[in-house]
């Protein structure tokens, strides 16, 4: 049974597993620990309930990397504070054999255990129970491999309770509740799509039509932003027959004309009035944007579909235009393509446009007059197709027609809105893809998972279409969607692929795609030139760029992970683009869907894709200013690493660790291209040198000391410089935290060799603290106090009054490992002073805690409490 709030203060121990753990001794809570790892120990404890666990077991799952001695060590520490923190409930804490641990929970208020309790036994009133319980995920907040196993099995079965009580409440009538369930599931997981389904079904009886649908819609808004899935069958076919008893309510409420009968009889027919290609392939996909492109065009007279070249546009405006008349009875005079890819002056535009519909040229009237004496009493459409090389005659044109005929509609492809006025623009998106990161070889459902993906489905029909014994199989499964994701969902580029499975397995051509450009060659014989191949469909979009836009188009290949404006305009101007033109360029380009920008963050971010970006890189070498701009982009890189330091140790530590998370994926990138030779080895260990604080509070050890041995080995960086030394440092503490400690040791002896020879007294206070933190980690107290010692000195000599708080500090620390408590309560409260004195938050905190570590060593518990007290209360400040 659950207890109640008024309760749980009279129970000797309350734990709160579901969410973010939450520990209360008496109806108080846990004391601030120095180590997360204690509460990670407790909940290991909690989940194997009722069973002795190995010490060994524990000891690898909580310190995987660490070798077996120094894990034990870890854990007898860990387990010792632990004691201590839970004070009289420390008894739970059983040793049933010098191997085992085991926590006796008898009479403690568990929320897990009731959790599953109540999953175990189906009990409709037990999982009403059950679900309000779960307040999150399983230790929300908790980053261990060993959570994410049993995390997901509570998610899982919250989702099927909610579920189950969901159907049971739609089932008796009850959908405010069965709303209410179903969204629950949502918010959980917002990729659930039976709760999605269960909730339209639920809105939809409830008589919330409109409602109902919108759920889908954000389903397909999600998938669009994050394209890992898309709807399921079931859920597209509900929404289907939602969407057809809307449109037959509406049908019944409407008073039908003789015209529409007349129109609707010639629909059904299968006729279409006007000239329209049919494809000789089915459309795969794409139901959603026929959907809100038509919505769109029946709301506006122009509506632009724009894009990058192979994206679909003109398949996807064929596919609107003839549904719009086969299913309406709005555009009795049909729909009537123009394609305007074949011409190459503006003035043939209105020619063409006139030929098209049959209009012939009359003595005395320009063929202008006729064509809008022709169209200003017809009801049609007119889908004008490619008009990017002709951008600004086709915007004087269509303007023309839609001002002086009222009842023609326009459905314009072209890489860039036309800029008219009341124009409607709908960027056509790629396909849904899946990231090949979250799929599972030979898994038995990756099948299954893979062929609701458009981008799937079109590789497989195509593929078909070249070797008829083609069919997606769990071996080459895997290949396909990295093909797919490799090209973006670019129905153009996936076909090109496609193409080549008569001469090549998937495999090889994902290993290919490493050069999509060379590969993609092969296309369909009777498509314009520009479409035969993805080379040929860039060189397209490339040519109609002025040079600015050319070589700014160039330079944005530099980026990985893309860029913000402040960077873009540093590195990519210069050298025929002033910086105050880059907003003007990179907006240009971002209409003509060369460049997507990404406003997630309130600094927005332009990213090319990556077909795009090969192309572009190609054209960045052939303009010979590659290592120039690379160079540039190194530049950058390192003067924001050097400026985030500076703020890692202070109020702004949060925000600017942020930002490096940001840039992260050009600050790798700017790190191995140093590594293979780009700008000056100091530049590379400077970088990899500002860069330790952020991949030591990121867990990104390994990464960190690969970069900084990678800066390290690299020729011109033997010299004995002060850069150097402080790279070798900083790579001496990473390995430490590693728990190698003879690369730590002999890393910091070397970096402290150049400081001695350079009579840096600031770096060999350093260097000598690292030593010491390694002596201790070891267990030679004496040699970690020697070195602390001697680095205080420097300090006090120097006036480093920060590195003076982290000597006394660390010699603190030394004491209390030793057992010499009072010696330890004088250094940190030494230490304490400083600290205060010079006002960082996070270093008081710290501080406090390891005073009352050492009152409850001591005994001393009231003490210890108000200082873990005094900690909490500013660590919760920071947000930390």
């Amino acid at each position: 049974m659950t207890v109640i709030a008024s309760e749980a203060a009279s129970m000797p121990l309350t734990l709160r597993l579901l969410g973010p753990m939450q520990v209360r001794i008496h109806g108080r809570p846990l004391p601030h620990l120095r180590s997360r790892k204690a509460l990670w120990l407790l909940a290991l404890l909690t989940l194997r309930q009722d069973r002795p666990v190995l010490r060994e077991w524990l000891a690898g799952t909580l310190w995987p990397d660490t070798d077996q001695s120094r894990a034990f060590t870890s854990l007898r520490a860990t387990l010792s504070e632990l004691r201590g923190a839970i004070g009289d409930q420390s008894e739970r804490l059983q040793s049933p054999s010098r191997h085992a641990l085991f926590l006796d929970l008898t009479g403690a208020d568990v929320d897990l255990h009731v959790f599953d309790a109540a999953m175990r036994s189906q009990n409709p009133e037990a999982m009403k129970q059950a679900v309000a319980l779960y307040r999150g995920p399983l230790l929300e907040g908790c980053h261990e491999e060993w959570v994410v196993q049993e995390r997901e099995q509570r998610e899982q079965e919250c989702l099927q309770a909610l579920q189950t009580l969901g159907d049971a409440a739609l089932a008796a009538g009850d959908y405010g509740a069965a709303i209410g369930y179903y969204q629950r599931a949502v918010r959980i997981d917002p990729w659930h799509e039976a709760a999605r389904r269960g909730w339209m079904e639920a809105l939809a009886k409830g008589g919330d039509r409109n409602a109902a649908m919108q759920v889908y819609r954000e389903l397909r808004e999600l998938l669009h932003s994050v394209p890992s899935a898309i709807p399921d069958e079931e859920t597209s076919a509900l929404y289907a027959r939602l969407r057809a008893e809307a449109r037959q309510s509406a049908r019944v409420q409407a008073t039908v004309t003789t015209q529409e009968s007349v129109v609707n009889a010639a629909a059904a027919s299968g006729i279409v009035n006007g000239y329209l290609p049919y494809p000789l392939t089915d459309l795969i996909g794409r139901e959603q944007e026929r959907i809100e492109v038509a919505a769109k065009l029946r709301g506006c007279r122009l509506v632009t579909l724009t894009g990058p070249g192979g994206i679909g546009k003109t398949r996807l405006a064929i596919e609107v235009a003839a549904d719009e008349v086969q299913d309406g009875v709005a555009y009795p005079d049909g729909v009537w393509l123009v394609a305007l890819e074949s011409l190459s002056e503006g003035q043939q535009i209105v020619p063409h446009l006139a030929a098209v519909l049959g209009i012939r040229e009359e003595p005395g009237r320009s063929l202008l007059e006729r064509l809008i004496e022709y169209l200003r009493t017809k009801r049609l459409v007119l889908v004008l197709d490619n008009c990017e090389h002709l951008l600004e005659a086709s915007a004087q044109a269509v303007s023309h027609l839609l001002r002086e005929c009222a009842r023609v509609r326009v459905l314009a492809t072209s890489r860039e809105a036309l800029g008219i006025i009341g124009e409607a623009v709908f960027p056509v998106p790629s396909l849904a893809t899946p990231n090949p990161k979250y799929l599972t070889a030979g898994s038995a459902t990756l099948l299954q998972g893979l062929v609701g993906y458009e981008s799937i489905q079109l590789f497989v029909e195509r593929a078909q279409e070249r070797q008829k014994g083609f069919v997606l199989t769990q071996r080459n499964a895997l290949a396909v969607a990295q093909v797919c994701f490799q090209l973006d969902g670019i129905p153009l580029a996936i076909e090109l692929a496609a193409s080549r499975v008569h001469a090549m397995t998937v495999e090889q051509i994902a290993v290919r795609l490493n050069d999509h450009l060379s590969l993609l060659t092969i296309g369909n014989r009777t498509a314009p030139p520009r479409q035969k191949t993805l080379r040929a469909t860039l060189d397209w979009s490339y040519a109609l760029l002025n040079v600015a836009e050319q070589t700014l188009l160039a330079r944005l290949s530099v980026f990985s992970g893309g860029a913000t404006l402040p960077a873009v305009e540093t590195i990519c101007s210069g050298a025929g683009i002033e910086q105050k033109q880059v907003l003007d360029l990179l907006t240009s380009l971002i209409e003509k869907s060369l460049v997507l920008l990404e406003t997630m963050q309130a600094e927005g971010r332009y990213h090319l894709l990556e077909t795009v970006q090969q192309y572009a890189a190609e054209r960045l070498v052939s303009a010979r200013s590659e290592e120039a701009v690379h160079e540039k982009h190194l530049a950058w890189c390192l003067a924001f690493a050097e400026e985030a330091e500076t703020h890692l140790r202070g109020p702004e530590e949060e925000i600017y660790l942020r930002r490096l998370d940001r840039e992260y994926s050009n600050l790798r990138m700017a790190l191995a291209r140093n590594a293979g030779g780009i700008g000056k080895a100091e530049e590379g260990m400077r970088l990899a040198g500002a860069l330790w604080w952020f991949w030591g509070t990121q867990g990104r050890l390994r990464e960190g000391v690969g970069y900084l041995e990678a800066a390290l080995a690299r020729e011109g960086a033997q010299g004995e410089t002060l850069v150097r030394a402080k790279a070798l440092n900083v790579a001496g503490d990473l390995a430490n935290r590693q728990g190698d400690f003879a690369s730590a040791r002999a890393l910091n002896e070397q970096s402290l060799a150049i400081y001695r020879e350079l009579r840096d007294r600031r770096g060999i206070a350093h260097s000598l603290n690292g030593l010491g933190l390694v002596a201790g980690m070891q267990g030679d107290y004496r040699r970690a106090q020697a070195y602390h010692e001697e680095s205080l000195s420097l300090r006090r000599e120097i006036g480093d009054r920060y590195g003076i708080a982290i000597s006394l500090n660390n010699l603190g620390t030394v004491s209390r490992e030793q057992g010499d408590y009072d010696a330890a309560r004088m250094l940190y409260e030494q230490g304490l002073a400083i600290r205060r004195e010079l006002g960082d938050t996070a270093d008081i905190a710290d501080s406090l805690n390891d005073l009352g570590l050492v009152a409850q060593s001591q005994g001393d518990y009231g003490t210890a409490k108000a200082l873990y007290e005094q900690s909490l209360a500013m660590n919760r400040e920071l947000g930390d």
